[in-house]
């Protein structure tokens, strides 16, 4: 009984290498096929926006945990008739906000904590993480651990650097000429 087993054992075994190697090749195969079917690509001489960036200007406010900022990353001045603005922004510790609204708002949390308060539900964002809310939702952003809280935030419908000049808050440019 033992030689049965083990013969049809090793007979599934082989059946399962054959047919893993056939998807195998037939998978290089395409790739091949695929590959050699390549198109001219257009090359763009002159460019309407910046192929990299390491922010356009930095908004910032005092808060008794620290000084917070908001560094602007992609917005209009260097990436034109865009609507997307994306941002780093850094809350310090202790630091909460305000119930406020976006359109809509993506956070994704580098470093520390974040208290992602939706209708007054509270989500603790740590690193890796992302917070999502969007109209008409409500969402307070508070900074949940001794360093404070470093997000990357993307705003896909824009028009939140315009609020934060509203705010008045200092600006400091970060182009250099």
């Amino acid at each position: 009984m033992k030689d049965k087993f083990t013969q049809k054992y090793r007979g599934n075994m082989e059946f399962t290498i054959r047919k893993n190697r056939l998807f195998f090749i037939s998978l290089i195969f395409l790739t091949m096929i695929a590959c050699s079917k390549s198109e001219e690509i257009q090359v763009t001489e002159f460019s309407d926006y910046k192929f990299q960036s390491s922010g356009t200007r930095q908004f910032e406010w005092d808060d008794e945990g620290g000084i917070g900022w908001v560094k602007i990353l992609l917005e209009k001045a260097n990436f034109k008739d865009a609507e997307i603005e994306i941002a780093e922004m850094y809350f310090p510790p202790g630091y909460q906000d305000i119930a406020h609204m976006h359109e809509l708002e993506l956070l994704f949390v580098l470093e520390g904590r974040l208290d992602h308060i939706v209708n007054g539900e509270s989500h603790i964002l740590r690193p890796g993480m992302l917070g999502v809310v969007r109209e008409p939702d409500l969402v307070v952003h508070r900074a949940d651990s001794d360093i404070g809280a470093r997000v990357l935030v993307i705003w896909p419908y824009g028009k939140e650097v315009q609020v934060l000049e509203d705010e008045q808050l200092r600006e400091i440019s970060l182009i250099i000429n």
